[in-house]
């Protein structure tokens, strides 16, 4: 099989059965992704959390390399190193918080979404997972300083309540599609909740958004009930809003931009509450 878990991996992975609070955590590169928020969270849990490494997943048969090319490095005409789409799976356990973890981090498969899916459902039920989480990004015309809108879509009608509790939009959309809609369906056929959380990031914002990553993340922390380390996150956001602070006083188009959508977005959520 071209999709096969190690068997190291497996041991791992059935390991955190033991503990009480057992989920998947999935970001996907690529269309899905707009600011790199999913990016920029998975890969901030799998680092923060010193999370193992557990198995890479060869994209040779499940990707068109003409959709999301592949990276070359060349010096001096020499080709140096060509870095093919890829993922890898990340695993993690905290006996203190009962809590474990797989991670994934990877690029959208463009082709083989069953195959693909069948491997992510094998790993939630080597863990015995309780739920799926699913991160990602979607540009809107929001405004950097407010509190990062995130919604929410599920795959049982149970989960709508809890996600409304929780301070998150119900998704409303029809439209092209992500593999987190398809990876959600087929969980929900071997009942496995899941739920897709999407922060809605600027259309304008031309950098990596750690503000909504870092809004994300303390909401994920939330809902698995664990503890990370968000400092260095923080700090990158604190960072991008002090960048973006100066681009608006360097550029008057950018800061009408910003107050217009400001304006309209303070008028249907009835102000700014909350100021990242």
């Amino acid at each position: 099989m071209f999709l096969e878990i190690p068997r190291e991996a497996e041991k791992k992975v059935k390991s955190g059965r033991s503990a009480e609070k057992r989920y998947m955590l999935l970001g996907f590169s690529g269309w899905p992704d707009a600011g790199r928020v999913a990016s920029l969270t998975v890969e901030y849990f799998a680092r923060a959390l010193d999370a193992e490494k557990i198995m890479e997943i060869d994209y040779s048969e499940i990707h068109d390399l003409t959709t999301s090319r592949p990276f070359v490095e060349i010096r001096g005409a020499l080709i140096e190193r060509l870095q093919m789409p890829g993922a890898a799976i990340y695993y993690w356990m905290d006996e203190e918080q009962d809590a474990s973890l797989v991670i994934f981090s990877g690029v959208e498969p463009s082709l083989r979404w069953r195959e693909f899916s069948n491997l992510m459902l094998d790993l939630c039920s080597m863990l015995s997972a309780k739920r799926m989480y699913l991160v990602g990004g979607v540009l809107d015309q929001v405004p950097h300083t407010r509190r990062t809108k995130i919604s929410a879509v599920v795959n049982m009608e149970h989960l709508r309540a809890e996600m409304k509790l929780s301070g998150l939009d119900l998704t409303e959309y029809s439209g092209p599609a992500s593999i987190h809609s398809y990876l959600m369906l087929r969980a929900r056929e071997v009942g496995v909740e899941a739920v897709g959380l999407w922060a809605h990031t600027p259309a304008y914002m031309q950098h990596p958004n750690a503000i909504a990553a870092y809004h994300l993340a303390m909401k994920l922390t939330e809902l698995m009930r664990i503890t990370v380390d968000l400092s260095e996150l923080k700090m990158m956001a604190d960072s991008l809003k002090q960048a973006m602070s100066r681009a608006m006083e360097e550029n008057a188009d950018l800061r009408k931009i910003v107050e217009e959508i400001e304006r309209i977005y303070d008028e249907q959520y009835g102000g700014p509450l909350y100021i990242t």
